[in-house]
């Protein structure tokens, strides 16, 4: 019965997830180069997981410490004089809190509700909810099959049949542990829906675009980022001889720059590239898909978290694009309606010169690759306080500045 599979994965949630009990998020701001220098060899040594990467001198990176190492790693930071701030004392104890704020459903929705993250089940039910009550307008299709045998699903959401309207693209959840991006994805399908028809903005906007929207690239680590390890990043492929370690990061998978800085090709890292480019479903789905859809694809929006950024390619390299001054155009008419929301700073620019070098990244494949116009990777919030693990509170203020950002973007078009 549905609910038993419901209680049954409420169960193993409970019982065989990773523990970060006593695990800390450390602030480090190095401040010369030598600093930078000093806190790279203490991360790499120790064998730290960094929660954000190194982008300039005077900018914090986020450490998870692991508490047998958090007097070392603080000690020998501040002999240095490296200035350091705990933002989490205990990530376990936030992980517990919000999981015991989240009832079980004794039934799986078939409506968007944004005062709560969904699991991938719940997710694909709504779907399915959303596709039944607006057939006119949605349809739900498999853009591939993931490696454990999960469709990675796509919503269209057409007025004319999808057939030769621009598209504007967007994908959430291409690295597991960030739960907002997902929610901001069902947020922007509920709008777009529900909006049509009812309010003159949207129906506008989508008597002009189709939208192709990909709630959750990467099922896989979504899922057991929900059953086992909370802050699981990559897909779950199994690599040959290393029983240690699984997962490809999805986003260091294309073919632009692959393999080159920025990526790892160490099995075991967060940040390893696969064995080559396109290796995987999910990034193989996400290319074949704007393959299918060819010139149409006007706008292409990768969204992620965390830190507050909203960028254009490149990330490979601090070059810029011939036309950046037009893409940045566009992102600072997004940016400023974004902001004039809540009041949410966001920092904006290319990848590699706003946050840091990455190579085999979507974006910059969608730019140089499928000849997207106008290619964004949104990092939402929040600045680090509490990173990946963003309250259930805090989705639909996310998701209400975001999508009004993305609107103003598109009409500056």
């Amino acid at each position: 019965m549905r609910i038993t599979a419901l209680l049954l994965l409420a169960l193993t949630a409970l019982t065989s997830a990773v523990s970060y009990h006593g695990y800390k998020v450390v602030s480090v701001t190095p401040h010369t180069t030598a600093e930078a220098q000093v806190l790279q060899e203490a991360v790499q040594q120790l064998q730290l997981q960094q929660w954000t990467e190194p982008h300039g001198l005077g900018v914090p990176v986020d450490v998870m410490v692991p508490p047998s190492l958090v007097e070392v790693f603080l000690t020998g930071l501040q002999a240095k004089h490296i200035p350091v701030q705990v933002k989490i004392t205990d990530v376990q104890a936030i992980i517990d809190e919000q999981a015991a704020k989240r009832p079980v459903s004794q039934s799986l929705p078939r409506t968007f509700d944004h005062n709560k993250y969904n699991s991938l089940e719940e997710i694909e039910s709504i779907l399915e909810g959303v596709e039944e009550e607006f057939p006119s307008l949605v349809t739900i299709s498999s853009a591939g099959t993931t490696y454990e045998g999960r469709e990675i699903l796509m919503a269209q959401v057409s007025s004319d049949g999808g057939e030769t309207r621009p598209v504007i693209w967007i994908d959430c959840g291409i690295h597991a542990r960030e739960w907002i991006s997902p929610a901001v994805c069902q947020y922007i399908l509920d709008e777009l829906t529900s909006g049509y028809g009812t309010k003159s903005e949207i129906t506008e906007l989508l008597d002009t675009y189709d939208f192709h929207i990909l709630p959750v690239v990467n099922p896989d680590g979504y899922e057991y980022s929900w059953t086992t390890d909370r802050l699981w990043r990559k897909n779950r492929v199994p690599h040959e001889g290393i029983v240690e370690c699984h997962g490809v990061d999805v986003n260091r998978n294309f073919e632009v720059a692959f393999g080159e800085p920025g990526a790892s090709d160490e099995p075991c890292s967060e940040l390893y590239q696969g064995p080559e480019a396109f290796s995987e479903d999910e990034s193989k789905a996400v290319r074949d898909g704007i393959e299918a859809l060819g010139s149409r694809v006007t706008v292409f929006y990768s969204l992620h978290s965390y830190s507050q950024h909203w960028m254009t390619p490149y990330g490979y390299t601090d070059a810029l694009p011939d036309d950046y001054d037009e893409m940045i155009r566009v992102v600072e008419a997004g940016v400023e309606e974004l902001e004039a929301v809540f009041g949410t700073p966001y920092t904006y620019g290319s990848v590699a010169n706003t946050m840091y070098v990455t190579s085999g990244a979507s974006y910059d494949w969608a730019y140089e690759i499928a000849n997207i116009p106008y290619v964004n990777t949104i990092q939402l919030r929040d600045e680090g306080t509490w990173g990946f693990l963003l309250p259930e509170e805090e989705i639909l203020p996310t998701a209400e500045e975001t999508f009004a950002g993305i609107l103003a973007a598109t009409a500056a078009i």
